[in-house]
């Protein structure tokens, strides 16, 4: 079974139809969502029918919740409260009702692994670092999570030891293969679809392939000049427009 792994959109279709697009040509069998559809960028209803359309099992990541209504800004930066109330504004009576039934992280795949979208601790906890990685890794027995949040395409191993390794995909050609050692346990960030940020400007999705027992991370181009474009037209703040030419 190869499942397409895809988080924080965050209302940018240019990004995620290069991602489809790329995805459909290595082939997937079912789609699974670490959150945070909407926020920052300028489609928020597009991208909501477009996830939609793809029936994926999916977690509500923090964006989701405050456009959703499911709560108020408070901890966001001056940026992204903007865009949040913004997007809160832009969408539809559906794709707010949507975005409300999302369940809230961890959510189990079955067998040993699970959704999150910022950490196994709560879907605005993030994940940088390894005593952020070993907190999640002491609250869950599951040996596969898979989460969002941070932007940086990531595997993070717990061996029988208990240390925490980081690896981060290498590759310009925009792919890269991590093995999955049955006797380890794993956090796995397959990156970030609409905003990157680990300086790679391309769109992040992975695809794990449970036969193969492996993690394949994929980064494609996409039209970064149009996004920006709509933002612009948009009125949404300047700094969520120029960090996308840069990844970061």
């Amino acid at each position: 079974m190869r499942h397409l792994l895809i988080s924080d959109i965050h209302s940018n279709v240019e990004a995620l139809d290069a991602c489809m697009e790329r995805a459909e040509a290595v082939g997937f069998d079912s789609v699974l969502c670490c959150g945070d559809i909407v926020g920052y960028g300028p489609d928020p209803n597009e991208a909501v029918a477009r996830v939609r359309a793809l029936g994926p099992r999916s977690v509500r990541g923090n964006h989701d919740r405050v456009a959703s209504g499911q709560g108020a800004a408070d901890d966001f930066n001056l940026p992204a409260k903007t865009a949040v109330y913004w997007t809160r504004d832009a969408l539809s009576h559906e794709a707010a009702a949507y975005l409300r039934e999302l369940p809230a992280g961890p959510r189990g795949l079955g067998g040993d692994a699970q959704l999150v979208h910022g950490a196994v601790t709560g879907e605005d906890d993030y994940i940088l670092s390894a005593a952020d990685a070993a907190e999640s890794f002491r609250t869950t027995g599951a040996r596969l999570t898979f989460f969002g949040h941070t932007h940086h395409a990531c595997v993070l191993s717990s061996g029988p030891g208990g240390a925490v390794r980081l690896e981060t995909p290498r590759g310009a050609d925009g792919r890269w293969v991590a093995g999955l050692d049955p006797s380890v346990r794993y956090l796995i960030n397959p990156g970030s679809v609409g905003q990157p940020r680990d300086h790679d400007a391309r769109a992040a999705f992975a695809i794990w392939d449970t036969e193969a027992s492996r993690i394949e991370f994929h980064r494609a181009a996409y039209a970064i000049e149009t996004t920006q474009s709509k933002m612009r037209a948009a009125g949404l703040p300047p700094p969520l427009i120029e960090r996308l030419r840069y990844g970061r």
